[in-house]
């Protein structure tokens, strides 16, 4: 019996609608529709991959096996005729017996491709981006917001007109306040822009909600997995592991700049033994007390390179491997990877917040790989 099943839906033709004695709205959306059998690979990438980028889109390739025209749009016969269309949502799940369903990415068909052989052979492959792509084609104007904290200042450009967000969004742990300046832009850039001035994470989960993370949540982070080059009672083994000792990420003259003025924080003993190495963040923050408190904790946690895990890979395939908590794991989550360099020496282990998650599936083989951040110095504020 396989260690791990799979499911893919496609926003369908069929819709469901409120039907009462007082009310009668019409349709209110599609319902979904199975095509699992027709799936051929499966490939999903989502997250960043270092922990000051800014999340980008979440991105899966489908590719459906079409020797069937099931899914070209121009053959009338087809059981899916209508619904092979771009902006029709698909959502790949996992699960470890077929009941529980646990989704790994929500997004819409971007285009669809068709590839024909003479010998009958056919594809036909989904493009699709999560909900992020949304937020990226929306402008919004905010005329002297309430001063607010980063969380709500979020789900205020979410709730706003021009933008209408459709899904859930929920926002933890903030604590930064934001400040009452006018803004007039892109949607997605604004908000970017709040959850870097509390260093929080907001991102599309594999729900396809929105999702706010703020300062509070990183500074009580507990392990929820431990991941190793070996097995036992709690440990999950991983297949691959890649490493990093980089200077990418490294500042020890920390510029922080906004409407409540600019401060600064610096390292001299890393200036010292590595040149100067500035950085600059441009913040929404309300006051200069939580600006320092940005500034030190960049210079606290980067002014020195850092050897870290950047990405690890477990294979669902593995028995030892628990196939539905691994499908649980979000950009987020803080886990614990261990190991042994080729055996040699004393065990490593990193904490670290899970930044990147990417799968790669098909009938005969599922691998999930996570990007991580190492752990960082983050006090209660």
């Amino acid at each position: 019996m396989p260690n791990y099943f799979y499911k893919m839906e496609l926003e369908g033709n069929d819709g469901f609608i409120l039907d009462t004695d007082l009310l009668d709205t019409g349709l209110l959306g599609y319902l979904v529709e199975d095509v699992t059998s027709y799936v051929r690979s499966v490939s999903v990438r989502r997250g960043k991959s270092t922990n000051l980028d800014e999340f980008t889109a979440g991105q899966m390739t489908a590719v459906f096996d079409n020797r069937s025209r099931a899914f070209d749009p121009n053959y009338t016969s087809s059981p899916y005729y209508g619904a092979i269309l771009p902006r029709r949502k698909l959502i790949f799940s996992l699960s470890d017996n077929q009941v529980d369903w646990v989704p790994q990415f929500t997004g819409f068909v971007d285009d669809w491709s068709f590839s024909y052989d003479v010998s009958g052979e056919s594809t036909t492959t989904a493009s699709c981006s999560d909900a992020f792509t949304l937020l990226a084609n929306q402008n919004v104007t905010l005329t002297t917001p309430a001063a607010e904290l980063a969380s709500d200042r979020i789900q205020r450009v979410l709730l706003n007109s021009s933008v209408a967000w459709p899904n859930v969004y929920a926002g933890i742990a903030s604590v930064f306040t934001m400040d009452s300046v006018t803004y007039s832009g892109n949607a997605l850039e604004y908000i970017q822009k709040v959850a870097a001035s509390e260093r929080g994470y907001f991102f599309i989960n594999q729900s396809g909600n929105a999702v706010f993370y703020g300062w509070n949540y990183f500074a009580l982070a507990i392990t929820v997995l431990t991941f190793a080059d070996y097995t036992g009672y709690g440990v999950y083994p991983f297949t691959n592991i890649e490493t990093e000792y980089s200077s990418d990420q490294l500042y020890n003259f920390v510029t922080v700049t906004g409407s409540a003025g600019t401060v600064t924080a610096q390292d001299t003993t890393s200036q010292n033994d590595f040149g100067i190495a500035a950085g600059t963040f441009d913040v929404v923050t309300a006051g200069t007390a939580q600006m320092q408190t940005l500034a030190n904790y960049v210079i606290s946690n980067y002014k020195n390179p850092r050897f870290r895990v950047s990405e690890f890979t477990v294979s669902l395939d593995d028995v030892n491997t628990d196939t539905f908590l691994v499908s649980t794991i979000d950009i987020g989550e803080y886990v614990q990877v261990d190991y042994k360099p080729n055996q040699i020496g004393t065990a490593v282990g990193f904490p670290g917040y899970i930044i990147g998650k990417s799968i790669n599936a098909s009938p005969e083989r599922c691998d999930v790989s996570f990007s991580l951040a190492s752990n960082e110095s983050r006090s209660l504020a």
